[in-house]
């Protein structure tokens, strides 16, 4: 893979073009990774002020106890809405249920491992792991090779 960048002050914005030999899964990866560096999720810390968070940024969503929250790679934060909404608006964007109260960001995921009860144990780029509900391994398999 080539990267070329070049700067042009007559753009008023960033244009990107990817010349490929075939279409892959590849390359809708590529396009999906780049459209989400400019979608956003809003959200609320700690203190209950509202932000947004880039797609990009999210590891996972989880729901506990009726609260769902959002983690990136250092942060936590919390959301209003319920958790099948994220996994519904955010698949094109690389995620996956991966249990009834999770949603994983697969681009984040740097290992999977089976662990006891067939399930399996995602170790994600921030050091974090999270457990793969085995009714959810076979959808994520599917996923996954698509990924390769």
């Amino acid at each position: 893979m080539k990267i070329n960048l070049k700067e042009n002050k007559n753009k008023n914005d960033i244009e990107i073009l990817i010349e490929y030999p075939e279409m892959s899964e590849t390359v809708r990866r590529i396009e999906t990774v780049i459209k989400s560096v400019d979608n956003i999720v809003r959200c609320q810390d700690d203190d209950g002020k509202i932000c947004f968070v880039r797609v990009s940024e999210i590891f996972y969503i989880e729901s506990v106890e009726k609260q769902v929250y959002i983690y990136t790679k250092d942060k936590v934060y919390s959301s209003d809405s319920p958790l099948y909404q994220f996994a519904e608006k955010l698949y094109n964007f690389g995620f996956e249920q991966i249990s009834k109260s999770c949603v994983l960001n697969l681009n984040t995921m740097v290992g999977v491992k089976a662990i006891f009860n067939s399930k399996m144990e995602a170790m994600l780029e921030n050091g974090e792991k999270v457990i793969i509900s085995r009714n959810f391994i076979p959808s994520i398999k599917k996923r996954l090779e698509k990924m390769l």
